[in-house]
């Protein structure tokens, strides 16, 4: 049944009362026909439009723009719609005044208030901070250092933002009609996806870390699903065998810089123009994956990447379907294959370059391991190249060390561990370093090295301890509960909490004197159950007294 609706002016109040009409078209007529043809004449500004059009699923080829005409669509269920465009729509979970609430994009770039995150997994926290810093980095790139500090003091007027978004509107509805958001239309699979395989962790297939049912989360609003979307495809590990994972591997680390408010860390981490052009390969075109998808079986060579394209990169084919209340019910996804050549120097991440057979080669760095942030720190702040390999900060932190080194840090680090698809741990750590912290990274260093010596020095005398007795090793025991007990005196530290980077010595002293303790305490604890045991009192003697021998050395005045 054919109907035609004027839309004279093309508005958004006026677009939005219309499409009420169509609706009511729809509803009126569904049941003596599943295909309805619509066509809207006089459309004098289709970007109004996208808001409310990409509300309807339609079929890939049904959707004909000509001078701005929409005509004809088909509409595949009246039920099955919704929208969410991440640049006009409210899909930022925050706090405020105690309540919970969504709001926009422009809201926390284009006011002062102080915004809080609120999430109830805090992975899914740090990827709608990433998300919101890769939106802005696209479509809101400073020029030079000037205007990035001039914008993290200042919010920009509705104006500039609405100005921003005119040639990005269409590039992030989450359910375009053709492209939508990270997407595929016409992804062909057996069967429909859960929607809980979008969320990391959760038990379906070989993810069980998090939760303890199959399908407990059978419906997730739009707003949960684009970040899910964005995460999976940005720091997760594939969908399982001959699915491709993210640009930077498989479980990559994300640094980010921490600031007072949501609005200035975003702008904290999204790099000047000047700064894109020294990290990465500017590319001739810049065409995010779902307008111009990877083509099957291709090499695509990493300097050919876009910036808009590499930080919204989609490793697979993925389509979402709705339900009738406007909730995300499951996905198809499809494998398909491509070779990348080279590495794609993504902002948010640290590499190392390691040297493998005479050959140099960059990887992003990854948790191997149950050992906390700090120990990788030099590796997250500093660069270092040396003959055997070296490591190469985030082009964030970069930025920051150099535009705003008189402030203090606080580093936002997050990721997965994992084993193949299947994840083993979720981490997200605040690293806090007092102002001067650039001027004192060898100090930092050399602390980091002190307190990861007196780890070795616990572990080695209880695997002694252990192999001498006939135990099982205890050492692991050890170094779990040595970062337990350290973590305070090492943040301490890092934090000027007693002496200022300018009393290095003091520092020095106070740092094996805190550790001393908790080394000789923990090997203490944790012998304790066999020091009634006669046969092993020896083994205990032995590796006690050469414990102390060992702290001895490394501070002879302990």
């Amino acid at each position: 049944m054919a109907r035609t609706i004027e839309v004279p002016g093309a508005t958004p109040l006026s677009l939005k009362l219309y499409f009420t009409q169509l609706e009511n078209a729809i509803a009126a007529t569904w049941n003596s026909s599943k295909s309805i043809f619509q066509e809207i004449t006089r459309h004098q500004s289709k970007h109004y439009f996208y808001p409310f059009i990409s509300r309807i699923r339609c079929t890939q080829d049904r959707l004909n723009f000509k001078k701005g005409t929409i005509q004809s669509f088909i509409i595949s269920n009246p039920c099955s719609y919704s929208t969410m465009n991440l640049l006009t729509d409210k899909w930022i979970p925050i706090i405020h005044d105690n309540q919970f609430q969504f709001i926009t994009l422009e809201n926390v770039l284009c006011q002062k208030q102080n915004w809080q995150l609120s999430f109830h997994r805090d992975d899914m926290e740090l990827a709608a901070r990433q998300l919101m810093i890769c939106l802005v980095q696209v479509i809101f790139t400073p020029k030079d250092k000037d205007e990035l500090k001039q914008r993290v003091a200042q919010p920009l007027t509705p104006d500039e933002y609405q100005t921003g978004l005119q040639n990005y509107l269409e590039l992030f509805d989450l359910n375009h009609p053709t492209h939508p958001f990270m997407q595929t239309r016409g992804v062909k699979a057996e069967k429909i996806t859960p929607i809980q395989k979008l969320f990391i962790g959760l038990p379906e297939g070989n993810n069980h870390a998090f939760f303890n049912e199959v399908g407990e989360m059978s419906a997730v609003p739009a707003a949960w699903v684009a970040i899910a979307l964005f995460n999976q495809a940005s720091n997760c590990p594939s969908f399982g065998g001959g699915f491709k994972g993210s640009l930077r591997g498989e479980a990559p680390i994300t640094t980010l810089i921490q600031g007072k408010t949501l609005r200035e860390m975003l702008w904290f981490n999204v790099l000047t123009q000047d700064n894109i052009k020294r990290f990465l390969f500017p590319a001739e075109q810049d065409i995010p994956v779902w307008r111009e998808p990877i083509k099957k079986d291709s090499t695509i060579y990493a300097h050919q990447i876009g910036l808009l394209r590499g930080l919204f990169w989609q490793p697979a084919h993925v389509e979402l379907f709705w339900h009738q209340d406007k909730t995300c019910e499951g996905f198809n996804k499809e494998k398909f294959t491509y070779t990348i050549e080279g590495l794609w120097a993504h902002p948010h991440s640290p590499r190392i370059i390691e040297t493998k057979q005479g050959k140099k080669k960059e990887r992003f760095l990854s948790f191997k391991n149950m050992a906390p942030a700090w120990t990788q720190l030099s590796q997250f702040l500093s660069e270092l190249t040396t003959k055997k390999g070296g490591h190469i900060p985030a082009a964030v932190v970069t930025q920051y060390r150099e535009i705003f080194r008189d402030e203090p840090l606080n580093l936002l680090v997050g990721g997965y561990r994992n084993k193949q698809a299947s994840v083993l741990q979720r981490r997200h750590e605040i690293l806090s370093l007092a102002a001067g912290w650039t001027e004192n990274m060898e100090m930092i260093q050399e602390f980091i090295e002190i307190a990861l010596k007196m780890k070795t020095l616990l572990t080695g005398a209880l695997f002694g301890f252990s192999k001498t007795a006939g135990l099982p090793n205890l050492s692991p025991i050890g170094e779990e509960r040595f970062y337990q007990a350290s973590e305070k005196t090492i943040h301490e530290l890092l934090q000027c909490k007693k002496f200022g980077w300018r009393e290095r010595k003091d520092a020095r002293e106070d740092l094996f004197k805190e550790l001393e303790k908790v080394v000789t305490n923990l090997f203490d604890e944790i012998t304790r159950p066999y020091q009634h045991e006669p046969k092993m009192l020896k083994a205990l003697a032995i590796q006690k007294r050469k414990l102390y021998g060992a702290l001895k050395k490394e501070n002879p005045q302990a």
